[in-house]
């Protein structure tokens, strides 16, 4: 039987949220793009390098509850979470309740994690101590707690038929032993970390635009009050623009490194798209050498 969270809330200041650091990413750019390079362009970086982070981060979480579901079976419940995965044999499933405030003594809140970024309607995340995983939405809240140890947090939209399944599923009897899971997305940043080539190439494709970042900066009080930014039809430097839009070099190498991040991890999660993760992180490395290149050229003109 299948269970999905109520996640209209979540969606919608998930929506919010994202349409909010898209605007502030917008506007950066366009202030980076128009004004000379002076400290206020530090922080105009420093709003874009804070935001496409998390950017990221509040897709991801949208991608969540987008996925989300609870299904269970005569021989497991399951949570599917975005790239989270629980699997839990029925038989080490120990007690499935609300709940209770006393829980608070050595888990802190019942209701809410303590670790992880959240908002109402979508609530991921650990306990203080790590006692409790968070795969829910709104109320009504279960926790699931196992022989082995562990707790989950969950919000299936009727607690009470959730339960009822669970301890029908288990009057059953199980049909075929399955072992306990729990994949988390970090997995796969820790594969990706430990692969030598991998790493490089990543830290390669980041170098690439922040030293380009860090030489504009240092070069804006000798730079003149307009320079060249683009070619025309026979290879000569024009028109020309107030030097902050040479900033927006550095940036798109940054952005092109940060797609190809996310794509080529996406990739490497198959041992056999090795190689397209590869390519993918290094097009980040070749386009911001080529960027590097194109600034180095206008301003030499």
């Amino acid at each position: 039987m299948n269970f999905t969270p109520r996640r209209t809330l979540g969606l919608v200041l998930g929506l919010l949220f994202l349409a909010l650091l898209v605007t502030a990413i917008a506007l950066s750019i366009a202030q980076l793009g128009q004004g000379l390079i002076s400290p206020l362009s530090l922080v105009w970086i420093g709003l874009l390098l804070l935001a496409l982070p998390l950017v990221l981060l509040v897709i991801n979480r949208l991608y969540g509850l987008v996925t989300a579901r609870y299904r269970v079976d005569r021989d497991g419940l399951y949570v599917r979470w975005g790239m989270s995965y629980e699997q839990i044999p029925l038989d080490l499933i120990s007690e499935v309740r609300p709940p209770r405030e006393s829980d608070a003594a050595s888990e802190g809140d019942p209701r809410r994690p303590r670790i992880g970024i959240w908002w109402p309607g979508c609530v991921v995340g650990r306990s203080k101590g790590g006692e409790v995983d968070f795969f829910t939405t709104t109320k009504p809240l279960l926790v699931i707690r196992t022989t082995s140890g562990r707790a989950l947090a969950i919000s299936p939209p009727d607690a009470e038929a959730f339960q009822a399944a669970i301890l029908s599923a288990t009057r059953m009897g199980s049909l075929e032993a399955i072992p306990e899971q729990s994949v988390r997305a970090d997995f796969l940043v820790a594969r990706v970390w430990k692969d030598r080539l991998a790493r490089s190439l990543i830290v390669a494709g980041l170098v690439i635009p922040l030293l380009l970042l860090g030489a504009l900066v240092i070069m804006a009080p000798s730079l003149p009050e307009l320079v060249p930014f683009g070619f025309g039809p026979t290879g000569q430097p024009t028109p020309l623009a107030p030097p902050g839009r040479l900033l927006l070099l550095p940036m798109i190498a940054g952005l092109i490194w940060i797609a190809d991040l996310v794509l080529g991890a996406w990739f490497f999660g198959n041992d056999s798209d090795h190689p397209v993760a590869y390519a993918l992180w290094g097009t980040a490395i070749v386009a911001g050498a080529l960027l590097a290149g194109a600034t180095w050229k206008l301003l030499s003109a």
